[in-house]
């Protein structure tokens, strides 16, 4: 009975430290394999990874509202369309059991071009996807499929430098549902005089277990690469997230800044 129990408890500790090891080996496994496939007979226009690390105090669904988040991001553009990756390391505060939030949460999202032209609103029309995956001390798991059809666009402001749009048709699984539904991504990029702003907005919509969500979450940012003198670029700021019904709960609603700082490499 005790060499059982002694075997149980070792099986126990081991599932838990590769539950948190996943992750980071999705992320090495990740990375390699975008530096494979991004130097295997494609030009590259523009590659950029990063590490950024967030911290806000009014977040909703998390423990007194306070989560700190480091993220490890990659994007970059090729001769046959692109790449979007990021994983979050998500940290809550201890709560009266002592015990606290640590979730992850992450995307990997490649586009394959279509076609693309010379002038005109539309610069370029892609194969889009999106594989979401997600998990958290309290047993949630997510693996998510988005698949649809997207056009990069030609906004003519002084200072931007990428704007897209994509129509996914979404196959979820989740622990709480399995129901599939549609979105709506938006995302930009706009630099001038070493101010930066880029974000995304999403709007999922038909769901059959979730309410309609709509998350639009901008960075404002300062770029200290010039002011310090150094290579990398280094950029201070904040961001701001709205999230109309959070994870599809309906009425629960996010309205939160939060400080940030991103190095890039």
């Amino acid at each position: 009975m005790r060499l059982n129990l002694i075997a149980t408890t070792h099986i126990h500790s081991a599932k838990n430290r590769l539950y948190y090891l996943k992750p980071l080996f999705i992320a090495a496994a990740t990375i390699g394999a975008l530096g494979s496939l991004t130097s295997a007979q494609a030009k590259t226009f523009f590659t950029d990874t990063s590490v950024s690390v967030l911290y806000g105090t009014d977040y909703e669904l998390a423990e007194d509202g306070e989560l700190t988040t480091v993220t490890l991001e990659h994007a970059s553009a090729h001769s046959w369309g692109g790449i979007f990756f990021f994983v979050d390391r998500l940290q809550g505060v201890s709560n009266a059991e002592g015990s606290r939030a640590k979730d992850i949460y992450g995307e990997l999202s490649p586009k394959f071009k279509i076609s693309d032209y010379n002038n005109g609103f539309i610069k370029q029309v892609n194969l889009a996807g999106t594989y979401e995956f997600g998990s958290n001390s309290s047993g949630f798991e997510q693996d998510n499929f988005l698949v649809g059809i997207g056009a990069d666009l030609n906004i003519p402001i002084d200072g931007m430098k990428y704007a897209s749009a994509t129509l996914y048709h979404a196959f979820n699984d989740d622990t709480f549902s399995n129901a599939d539904d549609q979105q709506i991504t938006l995302a930009y990029g706009w630099e001038k005089n070493n101010f930066v702003v880029d974000g995304y907005v999403d709007y999922s919509f038909n769901n059959d277990d979730k309410a309609n969500q709509l998350h639009i979450n901008p960075q404002i940012k300062y770029n200290l690469q010039k002011v310090l003198g150094i290579d990398n670029r280094i950029e201070v700021g904040m961001e701001y997230s709205y999230w109309k019904n959070k994870f599809g709960v309906d009425g629960v609603d996010q309205s939160v800044p939060s400080a940030l700082v991103k190095v890039h490499f």
